[in-house]
Order: C-alpha cells, then structure tokens, then sequence
C-alpha cells in the first residue's frame, strides 16, 4: 500500500464545540492524526504535516505557497491536503496553477460540519473518501467532498445547499 502524505491547513472539520464561547473553535492540535489511526485505521501509510489552524476565510497566498513547497517537498506521489471549505476551491486552482508540471495526485477535502462529537458530520466520510480516491485517481489536482471527485478548475461549493458540485 503507497504513502500518503497529508497536509493539515485547519478547517471546519478540525474544530470542536466550545460550550464555554458555544460555538466550534479550534483544537490546540490537529485531531485527525488519532482519528485516522485509532477510528479508521486506513491501510496506507500516512505522514501528517501541519502547516496551519485556521478557517479558510483566513487563507492567504502566502500559506498557499507554503502549501505549493509541502507538496513540492514531499516524498509522495499522494498528497492529501485537508482545507476549510470557503476557500477550497481558490486553493485547488492556485495550486495547479502554481505547481506546474508535476507527478503527483493532490486531493483537497474537509467538512461542512466539525468531526469531533458531532454525529452528522461529513468529515470522517470526505476523509476516507479522499484516501481511496488519491490512491487510484490520475496525477492531477481535485477536490474530494459529497463522494465526488472534482478537478481543481471544475468545481465550485453551493452555499445555498451546502455541498461542492461541478462548474457548469
């Protein structure tokens, strides 16, 4: 089973619900490494590097470079890279912009809703789902999310009902 090498940026689906402040806030660290171990326990072998906590609507292109040399850095051909939802897309393009020619599957994929304690979330799914697709898909860029892969430039999140769908 290949490598997979996952980059943690924060996101909806690392944060936790506060009752203190009553609304999700972030961990001091990434909850996923654990969950992916002890709850999934996914076959690949993955590496995990965290290059951020934050929501999305605070990615920068200066975070967005970090994410390009990560990539460019990493040892794998399959990069997960899990991202915020509001900007997701933005970031999927400007990495295949910024990239270039590269030998390497790079699946985006988060959640609408935080992982830890919320039943309904959609992160466990979106996470197992962008660790089977960046196995087989094609070298390339895409986001995983709502059990489809989507290339970068083809993809857009409908925030009427809550789900990526494909540019028309």
């Amino acid at each position: 089973m290949s490598a997979v090498h996952m980059i943690l940026t924060g996101g909806t689906i690392e944060k936790a619900y506060d009752p203190l402040t009553e609304k999700p806030e972030f961990n001091h660290h990434s909850i996923l490494p654990d969950y992916l171990n002890t709850v999934i326990k996914a076959y690949p072998d993955i590496t995990f590097e965290t290059l951020s906590q934050i929501d999305s609507v605070d990615m920068t292109d200066t975070l967005r470079d970090d994410i390009v040399k990560s990539v460019q850095c990493s040892s794998s051909g399959h990069i997960v890279i899990v991202h915020g939802t509001s900007t997701m897309s933005k970031t999927a393009i400007y990495l295949e912009k910024h990239l270039g020619n590269h030998d390497k599957t790079i699946i985006l994929t988060g959640a609408m809703i935080p992982l830890k304690e919320f039943a309904m979330s959609d992160g466990g799914f979106n996470l197992g789902y962008a660790l089977a697709k960046v196995l087989d898909a094609p070298k390339g860029v895409y986001v995983a999310m709502n059990a489809c892969l989507f290339p970068a430039d083809r993809v857009v999140k409908n925030t009427k009902i809550g789900r990526f769908e494909k540019l028309k």
